[in-house]
């Protein structure tokens, strides 16, 4: 600690020598003959004073010109970059204002066609169940028409049904961008279960015992659709 002290005091005092020798003899220098020390005239050269303070204004008036240039380029610089900023900030606030409309845009179109789906299929679904029930009423046979008949009559209404389902299948081909996979899959089995349908025959009687839960199967999927709809308003 103490070694650290002189090697401190040793270069202070080597400092003070050095300034003391270039600039304190310089300032009390003398001046030329004839002339006091603070008199400016062209035949007497200036005191060591007045160079001392004359070389400081210098400088100092030079620095102070200089930092002034540096702190108005910068302060210009600093300008442009915020107006720059700001012209950047508001460019993205207007692609961010349309980004978000084209967004809206899009799920509008989206929901706009699901719903168109979710009504379309459900028409559909009723057409189904109204010809399921016809074909049920057509094998209960209450106006006692003859064999033959009855299953003519079936088969225009099997043929009906098959038309209504091959729409719905269009359709969901169209719409599968915009439905839940599973929904789809739903669908498909009750297609797949539907067109399987077809009254029996035995020796006595034309049965169609899948009536009932056919027409189950047609409703729930109904109010599964439901689920799917965006606005209850209907659309035009």
């Amino acid at each position: 600690m103490l070694n650290k002290k002189r090697y401190l005091g040793l270069i202070l005092f080597f400092s003070v020598f050095v300034t003391s020798t270039f600039f304190i003899h310089s300032a009390f220098g003398a001046v030329s003959e004839g002339c006091s020390m603070w008199e400016v005239n062209p035949e007497c050269d200036l005191s060591g004073w007045m160079k001392l303070f004359m070389g400081d204004i210098a400088i100092g008036a030079f620095l102070a010109i200089l930092l002034h240039f540096f702190a108005r380029r910068s302060n210009i610089k600093i300008e442009k970059n915020s107006e720059q900023l700001k012209e950047n900030t508001e460019t993205i606030k207007e692609i961010s204002i349309t980004m978000k409309k084209i967004l809206d845009t899009q799920e509008y179109s989206r929901n706009r066609r699901r719903d168109y789906f979710v009504q379309s299929t459900n028409s559909s679904f009723n057409a189904v169940l109204l010809r399921l029930g016809l074909m049920n009423r057509i094998v209960l046979n209450e106006k006692n028409i003859d064999t033959d008949d009855q299953y003519h009559r079936l088969e225009l209404e099997e043929i009906a049904i098959h038309e209504v389902i091959e729409k719905v299948k269009h359709s969901i081909s169209l719409a599968v961008d915009i439905l839940d996979p599973m929904l789809i899959t739903q669908i498909d089995n009750l297609f797949t279960y539907i067109e399987q349908l077809t009254p029996s025959k035995n020796k006595e009687r034309i049965e169609f015992s899948e009536y009932k839960e056919s027409k189950e199967k047609i409703i729930h999927l109904i109010d599964r659709l439901e689920e799917f709809v965006t606005t209850k308003k209907e659309l035009k």
